[in-house]
């Protein structure tokens, strides 16, 4: 699994997820609400984003946890705004590096850094806002899967957000990559960056790649061009189903957005929740 660019640059990455108004935190929160789990796991927590407020609930709601990070800038980041949150917060918050396809011994080195036993199974895991697109092959998907159900007690929920299949968007880019266009613009604090993306599509390998270049604008007039490619895995309702019931879960609900609408033909999102059994 390849490390995009953007995420060694995290003052980047955070300026343009605070430009996208994602607006899943209600969903996430909400979800642990409706759970009162004891232990949850982020994998992908990236700078926090999600898991510091989910921290600050499980502070206030008796819960912990954990954020699972492989690239160590953004972890570093995540680790300062944790710096910044109050001593209960803290206490409910644990953040480690490690990779979701080897996750036996991410948490295994997490439990004995931490004195705890490697038997205190997590409640809830939670892959949001994409990170099951990482997972490109069948082996590295069943890997992360297998991997998950493992660390979940019985009943357990696994909770997986993905951007639903956009048939006319792949097949624009089935036989050459698509024509270059501006993505997203954005300015904050006298910085401004502005992403351009153009995209191909093997149907062979359910592959997408977005090859997005970067063109950010410091406040000390400074200007830096890059290019982070993206090459994503796109997910089917019916194959993450198999998926979930071939490592060991049952399929418990599939919706469409973050409203917690069914998934139907025209839903931008697969918010797949399944429980161990």
């Amino acid at each position: 699994m390849a490390l995009e660019e953007v995420y060694r640059r995290p003052d980047d990455y955070e300026l343009e997820t605070q430009a996208r108004e994602i607006g899943d935190l209600p969903f996430w929160t909400g979800l642990l609400q409706r759970e009162r789990p004891a232990r949850v796991l982020e994998i992908g927590c990236g700078c926090g984003r999600l898991t510091l407020p989910l921290a600050r609930l499980g502070a206030a709601q008796g819960f912990s946890v954990t954020g699972l990070e492989i690239e160590s800038a953004m972890l570093r980041r995540a680790e300062e705004h944790a710096r910044d949150e109050a001593a209960p917060t803290r206490q409910a918050l644990q953040l480690a590096q490690g990779d979701a396809r080897g996750l036996d011994g991410a948490l295994h080195q997490l439990h004995r850094l931490a004195g705890a036993e490697d038997s205190a199974a997590f409640d809830v895991i939670l892959m949001p806002y994409g990170v099951a697109h990482h997972f490109t092959t069948p082996d590295e998907q069943l890997s992360v899967w297998r991997g998950a159900r493992r660390w979940l007690r019985a009943g357990g929920l696994l909770a997986v957000d993905v951007t639903a299949p956009d048939l006319e968007r792949l097949l624009a880019g089935r036989d050459a990559p698509t024509p270059r266009r501006l993505d997203l613009e954005v300015s904050c604090g006298g910085r401004t960056l502005r992403r351009t993306v153009a995209t191909r599509y093997d149907a062979a390998t359910q592959q997408e790649t977005l090859a997005y270049d970067y063109h950010v604008s410091e406040v000390d007039g400074a200007v830096r061009d890059y290019r982070s490619q993206f090459t994503m895995r796109v997910y089917f309702p019916r194959e993450l189903a198999l998926l979930f019931g071939a490592t060991g879960f049952g399929m418990e609900r599939l919706l469409g957005s973050y409203r917690g609408e069914p998934y139907r033909a025209r839903s931008p999102l697969l918010l797949a929740l399944g429980r161990a059994v």
